[in-house]
C-alpha cells in the first residue's frame, strides 16, 4: 500500500506531509494543552514515518517526544487548579485595559460588545491569573451577557464551568434569576455552560436559570 501513490506522490511522502502539517498547526495552538495533543499526534506520526522510511533517529527523537507529551498531560489533567469569581468595577483601570488589548479578539466573538457605565463586571481568575471577563447588564429578573470572554491561553472550558457555577452566589444581591445571551453566540459554548434556546419578546435567545 504504502507504494501506491495519490497525485503523482508516494504515499509514504504524504504521511510525512501530513505529520509536518499537524505539527505546523499545534504550533499556532494558544491553548497549552491543545497545543500539546496535536504536538503529540503530528509527533507520532512523524515516528512512524521515520520508521517506516528507515530514519531511526528521526522515529526515536519523535517517539520521546510523543512520551513527553503524554507526560506533561497527565501532569495537567492531575494539577489541582484554583479558581476564584471576583466582582470589580466597570470602569476598573485592569478590565479596561484587558479590553483593549484583546478588544480585536473579543470583537470575532462579541461583535456588538461595548463597555458602559452601570455593568456587572467580573474577572475569574485561574492560579491567581486572570483568566475569563464577564460583563452583563440587569434587566428585571435577568442578566444580559454582554461578554464571557476567556483569555486565548484559558480556553479549555474550566473558566466557563466554574463562572456559572459561581454565578448564582455572585449575582444573589441583584434578585437575578436567569442569565441569557444572544442566540448568535458561540452556541456549543453555551450549551456546555447548560444554555437552552427559548423564545423572547418574538427572538430566539439562548438562557440559562440560576
Amino acid at each position: 500500500m504504502l507504494e501506491y501513490q495519490l497525485l503523482g506522490i508516494p504515499v509514504l511522502e504524504w504521511i510525512g506531509y501530513v505529520a509536518s502539517v499537524i505539527v505546523l498547526v499545534s504550533l499556532s495552538m494558544a491553548s497549552i494543552i491543545k497545543l500539546r495533543w496535536y504536538n503529540m499526534v503530528g509527533a507520532g506520526i512523524f515516528s512512524a514515518y521515520g520508521f517506516l522510511i528507515g530514519a531511526y533517529p528521526v522515529g526515536i527523537m519523535n517517539f520521546l517526544i510523543v512520551c513527553a507529551n503524554i507526560y506533561n498531560l497527565y501532569k495537567m489533567y492531575q494539577q489541582t487548579e484554583d479558581f476564584k469569581v471576583i466582582e470589580i468595577s466597570s470602569d476598573d483601570k485592569m478590565l479596561n485595559h484587558l479590553l483593549d488589548f484583546y478588544s480585536k479578539d473579543i470583537q470575532t466573538f462579541f461583535p456588538d460588545f461595548k463597555s458602559e457605565n452601570g455593568q456587572i463586571a467580573m474577572f475569574v481568575l485561574r492560579n491567581m491569573n486572570v483568566a475569563g471577563i464577564f460583563i452583563g447588564t440587569t434587566e428585571g429578573n435577568s442578566l444580559r451577557i454582554d461578554l464571557d470572554y476567556a483569555l486565548p491561553q484559558y480556553r479549555d472550558f474550566k473558566v466557563g464551568n466554574y463562572l456559572y457555577e459561581q454565578l448564582k452566589n455572585q449575582l444573589s444581591n441583584n434578585n437575578i434569576k436567569t442569565v441569557y445571551c444572544n442566540s448568535k453566540l458561540d452556541l456549543k459554548y453555551m450549551k456546555e455552560m447548560g444554555f437552552e434556546t427559548v423564545g423572547k419578546d418574538g427572538k430566539s435567545i439562548i438562557q440559562k436559570s440560576l
